[in-house]
Formats: C-alpha cells, sequence, structure tokens
C-alpha cells in the first residue's frame, strides 16, 4: 500500500489523498467538508468509511450514491452507525466482507490490520468515524480522516474511542 496527493485539479478539493493497494486499486479519501451535501458535509464521516471500505472490496460508487444507497436501505439517528454501516458493505459486496464488533484490545486491532483489513474506528468526543489501514512495509499505521492522513498506532485509536451505546464500534472488512 501507499497514499498519493491528487494531482486532478477538479476533484483535488473533495479527494485530496488517494491509497493505491498492492493489487493495484486505488482508493480515494474523501475530504467530507467539501461536498455540497449538506449531510455529508456535517454528519458524513460515516458515509466516507462507507464509501472507501466499498472500494476497497473493488465496488465503485459515488458518495452521492453511498448517501442515496444509504438514505434508502439504513436506519440512521443523527448519523448512521457503523452498525448499519457494515450491514450496508455486506449487503453490496458479495461474500459478507464486513465484520462489527463493538471493541477490540490493541493486540487484536493490531492482528487485524496486519492481516491487510481495512479498519473503520468510531471515535468518541466528538462521535467521528476514521479509516485505519496499515503499509505492510513500513509496518506504520495510517488514519484517514475528512481528506487528511496521519501516522497512528492501535493504542493512540483505542484511547480515542466511542462508548456512546448506539454509534460504538468497530467494523472490519476483509
Amino acid at each position: 500500500m501507499r497514499t498519493a496527493a491528487n494531482k486532478n485539479k477538479k476533484s483535488k478539493k473533495k479527494y485530496p489523498w488517494r491509497i493505491i493497494l498492492d493489487n493495484g486499486r486505488q482508493i480515494p479519501v474523501p475530504s467530507q467538508h467539501d461536498f455540497k451535501s449538506d449531510f455529508i458535509q456535517h454528519h458524513g464521516c460515516s458515509l466516507v468509511g462507507f464509501y472507501m471500505a466499498l472500494r476497497f472490496r473493488g465496488v465503485k460508487k459515488t458518495m452521492q450514491q453511498v448517501l442515496q444507497y444509504a438514505r434508502k436501505k439504513l436506519t440512521r439517528g443523527a448519523k448512521y452507525p457503523l452498525t448499519q454501516v457494515a450491514k450496508g458493505i455486506n449487503q453490496i459486496c458479495s461474500g459478507k466482507p464486513a465484520i462489527y464488533y463493538k471493541s477490540l484490545t490493541n493486540a487484536q486491532l493490531e492482528a487485524k490490520l496486519r492481516k491487510g483489513y481495512m479498519v473503520l474506528f468510531e471515535e468518541g468526543s466528538p462521535i467521528h468515524t476514521v479509516v485505519l489501514l496499515r503499509d505492510d512495509k513500513t509496518g506504520k499505521i495510517y488514519r484517514f480522516s475528512d481528506g487528511t492522513k496521519s501516522v497512528t498506532t492501535a493504542e493512540k485509536e483505542n484511547k480515542k474511542k466511542c462508548t456512546n451505546e448506539k454509534y460504538r464500534g468497530i467494523v472490519i472488512v476483509n
């Protein structure tokens, strides 16, 4: 896996980064605040995770298509909880690739990332969904959130985990 800055002027603002997986698949990293839709701007972090997970599995949908699908098929509160995101991923992708967990230990989270899985992680205060991926070559864990990337650890992320009964959780996408 490697990351690259987006050079395309039209899509650079909405998708400032792209992830290039070892199998050649590319995942654009959306910046939710740069979309026209008010819902995506303010409550779309879980939809960004949904979008990136679909791309990880090879399903190409736009952010608008993901939002329309979620409105038709999934239930939400202020935003879409990860239980519903996992349900949506499993409805669209064959083989039920998304597994929801209420929480994982640092070692379990590290092991999932080491296997090459994508992790959708719900952080608390404020409640926000981030995407975690591990680069096999460097061993670094990257955190993708709102069009940015940063290096993190499983321990750091677990300290930030959401404890809200409705929104908490982790989705592992293989």
